[in-house]
């Protein structure tokens, strides 16, 4: 896929960070421990930064691949596997195959709505779920099962995970790394329109779609490219084409889509051509879309008219702080 850079006041390479005192290390883990939704422990999240002395970076971590998505090692009940990383999901999950094939049985709390890309199901809601990862030995609280597809993945990270961390995911050199908020101020660097979307709290972007810009959830849950309402695809004169059948995969249903091939799709200072951009088929009840408003208040929040995923990030290095809603686009820097 052809890609140019465009002018930007920022160095759009890989941001680099260095090593910073241990009290602030302490700052953040006192921080962490007061606010963190996983339920850490004090200790747990000595063991993490003890991993990388002295420093608000953790070395970086080799990730794989897994039909689009950023998958890292986990240890769940002592059993070696994959956690998908998810933007996209509000909250932690387990893998339903994973629980059967291991035979593995955990506290059942009670039942959970969870919203997938296309629907909602009532799922299962487990405690005390034993996990390892980055050097953290801890044990997950209130986490939902869901189908994952194979038992090999057993664990979903949603925003939970990232808000606890600025995260950079290296996409092209498959590797990512954990930065302090207190070491990394990501305003700094930001150069590209991004930020939690009002009423949903999901991570939002500002893509170029066509010449037409609109907000996108950014999800790196999604193994496509782009997905969009069709009422928006008609604006492009897509609707009187023959397009691609082509069935996409929820976590809880699947859905076919129309898909087609935008010419020009601009994310943050770059263009990139022949993108794959999907759209629901006549008669779909799919809802891609979503904007945040309240009866009390005629102030609505940003219009969402689409979702962007793994076939665009595929080519850059992204560092997120969805905690305070900031992003930065590079490209990996040239050896």
């Amino acid at each position: 896929m052809p890609m140019k850079q465009l002018p930007s006041k920022h160095k759009n390479t890989l941001i680099h960070v260095t090593a910073v005192p241990k009290i602030a290390i302490m700052k953040i883990t006192k921080y962490l421990y007061k606010h963190h939704q996983m339920k850490f422990t004090l200790l747990s999240l000595g063991l993490l930064f003890s991993a990388f002395s002295h420093s608000a970076v953790t070395p970086w971590l080799d990730f794989t691949y897994q039909n689009g998505l950023v998958t890292v090692p986990v240890t769940v009940s002592g059993i070696e596997s994959y956690a998908v990383l998810d933007t996209g999901a509000s909250g932690n999950s387990i893998n339903q195959s994973f629980i059967e094939a291991n035979k593995l049985t955990y506290t059942h709390s009670g039942n959970m709505n969870i919203q997938g890309a296309f629907d909602v199901k009532r799922n299962k809601v487990y405690q005390k779920v034993p996990v390892s990862f980055f050097g953290i030995d801890t044990q997950l609280e209130n986490i939902a099962e869901i189908n994952l597809g194979g038992p090999e993945k057993s664990l979903l990270f949603g925003r939970g995970f990232f808000k606890l961390f600025n995260t950079q995911i290296d996409y092209p050199n498959r590797r990512i790394r954990l930065l302090t908020h207190d070491h990394l101020d990501l305003k700094k660097f930001e150069n590209i329109g991004f930020k939690m979307q009002k009423g949903f709290d999901q991570p939002i972007v500002k893509v170029e779609l066509e010449g037409e810009s609109a907000w996108m959830l950014l999800d790196t849950g999604f193994s496509g490219g782009i997905i969009i309402e069709r009422r928006f695809a008609k604006e492009f004169g897509w609707l009187d084409t023959e397009n691609e059948q082509v069935d996409f995969a929820g976590v809880n249903s699947v859905e076919s889509m129309e898909v087609v091939k935008a010419k020009e799709v601009k994310f943050g200072p770059y263009t990139l051509s022949n993108v794959k951009v999907a759209f629901p088929e006549k008669g779909s009840k799919v809802k891609v879309s979503s904007q945040y408003s309240h009866s009390s208040s005629h102030v609505k929040g940003a219009k969402v008219k689409g979702i962007i995923g793994y076939d665009v990030f595929k080519h850059f290095v992204m560092t997120m702080d969805l905690k305070n809603g900031n992003l930065h686009i590079g490209v990996p820097k040239e050896s």
